[in-house]
């Protein structure tokens, strides 16, 4: 037997979709993910907080 993939949530890294969006049935129709994907400074935000995370996460593997 097969396990599905579990989706993860774009707008808090690392955490799986916990579908908190009423409606959303994953990241691909969450109007969280919309909300934030269309709102330039929100969206520069994001790609901000994931890149610290990538550089943390690198510093903790050395």
């Amino acid at each position: 037997m097969s396990r599905r993939p579990q989706p993860a949530c774009p707008i808090r890294p690392g955490d799986p979709c916990s579908l908190c969006f009423p409606g959303a049935d994953g990241p691909h129709n969450c109007g969280l993910v919309y909300l934030v994907q269309s709102d330039p400074e929100l969206r520069d935000l994001l790609a901000q907080n994931r890149a610290e995370r990538r550089v943390a996460v690198g510093q903790a593997s050395d």
